[in-house]
């Protein structure tokens, strides 16, 4: 799949990634374009992924299939036919016992969902927003976790073929743990009703620029592809975690279609 459409697709561009300044560490995010620091731009070369492929325990990425008659802005088809999809492409990769789907967002299109692709270089949460959110999604179960290594597995999918804005990855190998910024998420008035954070102060990562980073993106992604992307691990003290974003395609058409997909964050329990 991934090597039949790299014929025609560059080996990489050359584009800009809006890295967050050093200064925030500390700082909040409370919206897709609402932060409380600067991002800097840097061109970047991101490379063609699918002409490099590499094992998703090695690069901490990887391309799977699914497939194509779910209808993402229908919640309840989403939960009965897209979760248990996810779960299982999570499971196969990271070998959990069980996987916890939550904060499926659809992104992009001409309304713009969920604020649009998210053009920021981070990484979703960290080991103490994982154990909270599994506590919760566990319900009676909440105890049977405490303590068991979670490792946090992004799903992302395009609704339509991708013919702007792509995600890119960071090679997990090409990032140094001080390139990540400890953020919270929201405005500390609004803890409680806050549904993206599960009623505590949750946090995560930005990424700092470093010159050294290696970038990859799937180019002319098809909505019979998913990309699993591996973040936080709480086993992990080197915090290999993929950090990603979205970003201007050189070689997009201008008239080219908005972009349009689905992700879901979900929680890997390994034994």
């Amino acid at each position: 799949m991934a090597e039949s459409r790299s014929i025609d697709s560059p080996s990489f561009v050359d584009a800009v990634i809006k890295y967050p300044e050093r200064s925030a560490e500390g700082g909040r995010i409370s919206g897709n374009k609402e932060f409380t620091f600067g991002l800097e731009d840097h061109t970047m070369r991101i490379r063609n992924a699918r002409l490099r492929p590499a094992p998703f325990a090695e690069r901490g990425f990887t391309l799977a299939g699914r497939t194509t008659d779910i209808d993402f802005e229908s919640e309840e088809e989403v939960k009965s036919r897209w979760h248990p999809q996810a779960c299982r492409i999570v499971a196969d990769l990271t070998g959990a016992s069980e996987v916890f789907p939550f904060l499926g967002i659809l992104r992009g299109g001409e309304a713009d969902l969920g604020g649009g692709p998210a053009l920021m270089a981070h990484v979703d949460f960290n080991a103490y927003t994982l154990r909270h959110w599994v506590a919760t999604l566990a319900g009676d179960r909440a105890a049977e976790f405490s303590g068991k290594r979670l490792v946090n597995v992004n799903v992302w999918t395009p609704v339509r073929p991708v013919e702007r804005s792509p995600l890119a990855v960071c090679d997990a190998t090409s990032i140094h743990a001080g390139d990540f910024m400890n953020i919270k998420f929201g405005k500390p008035e609004t803890i409680e009703t806050d549904k993206f954070r599960g009623g505590f102060d949750s946090g995560g990562f930005v990424l700092g620029y470093n010159p050294a980073h290696r970038w990859f993106y799937y180019p002319d992604m098809q909505p019979d592809e998913v990309l699993a992307f591996r973040l936080c691990d709480t086993l992990d003290t080197n915090m290999r975690m993929t950090a990603h974003t979205a970003f201007d395609d050189p070689t997009s058409r201008p008239d080219a279609p908005k972009r349009m997909s689905y992700e879901l964050r979900t929680i890997a329990v390994v034994d």
